[in-house]
């Protein structure tokens, strides 16, 4: 239960994703960011023999600030899940900025997690804040709003790490290049496992025919990940668009305890 907001962070193929009015079989998928921009999503969650246990929204908005946006991942626990986890809200947001070149690189990012034990709310959290002049990325753990340390991190070479929320929407407006059927990716990203690139590959139409889970038309990714991050046996993840290429359904494989846990998009937020 502990890690319900990764069955949402999966529809961020990261956490890997995309939309767009374009035909899903064509090459040369991206999407504009302005086509993104006031997006608002919302997904049920189901493991195990049990539906719509968790809930998650996922929200992409433009700052007060020129050329800077703010995502934001919301996980909920329901029903016997919310009780079993103690109502439990996890958070994810990023705030990035867009660079000349139509990249989004990242600024902060956010993570938060609110829970009831023995009657009493607790809170836990880490802030990273990116610096790419200097070339590090500074972390700080928060536990009920005291920092409880600090760390910083520089940054090997001249990588351009970002947080999973921003790889995702670079995924998708195609900074990484095209989403083509048969390509793989290589994102820089940064967690708690350090520094390392997250492979993400579009699945040919004879690979997602072998994926009955998911429909036919639309396209499917496949994301690798370390299997230590989500407790997973696996270690994959994947991740369907639709034909309007919004992220439409994600399955995490094996997840320890759990099996496979999916999550579908409900409906999209006016």
């Amino acid at each position: 239960m502990t890690k319900f907001c990764v069955m949402i962070a999966i529809l961020c193929a990261l956490h890997g994703g995309l939309a767009g009015e374009v035909g899903a079989q064509e090459s040369d998928v991206v999407t504009p960011l302005r086509e993104l921009t006031g997006e608002s999503l919302r997904y049920g969650i189901d493991f195990l023999f049990f539906t719509r246990l968790a809930e998650g929204t996922l929200t992409f908005k433009p700052t007060e600030q020129p050329q800077v946006y703010r995502a934001e991942l919301v996980g909920r626990t329901l029903g016997i899940a919310s009780w079993l986890a103690g109502d439990r809200t996890q958070t994810y947001t990023a705030l990035m900025k867009r660079m000349q070149d139509g990249s989004l690189r990242s600024i902060e990012s956010i993570s938060t997690i609110r829970k009831k034990r023995w009657g009493t709310w607790h809170n836990r959290g880490k802030i990273r804040r990116f610096d790419y002049l200097r070339g590090t990325i500074s972390e700080e753990r928060l536990k009920d709003g005291v920092v409880s340390s600090r760390a910083e991190h520089v940054i090997p070479g001249e990588r351009r790490p970002v947080d999973m929320l921003t790889a995702f929407y670079n995924l998708r407006i195609g900074v990484y290049g095209p989403l083509e059927r048969g390509r793989t990716f290589l994102i820089p990203t940064f967690s708690g496992k350090g520094f390392n690139d997250i492979e993400v590959t579009v699945l040919s139409v004879a690979e997602q025919a072998r994926h009955r889970t998911f429909p036919a038309h639309g396209l499917l990714l496949q994301a690798g990940i370390d299997p230590e991050i989500f407790e997973t046996g696996s270690g994959r993840l994947y991740v369907w668009f639709d034909d309007r290429m919004r992220p439409g359904q994600g399955v995490i494989e094996d997840l320890i305890g759990l099996g496979d846990v999916k999550g579908y998009l409900e409906k999209e937020s006016p």
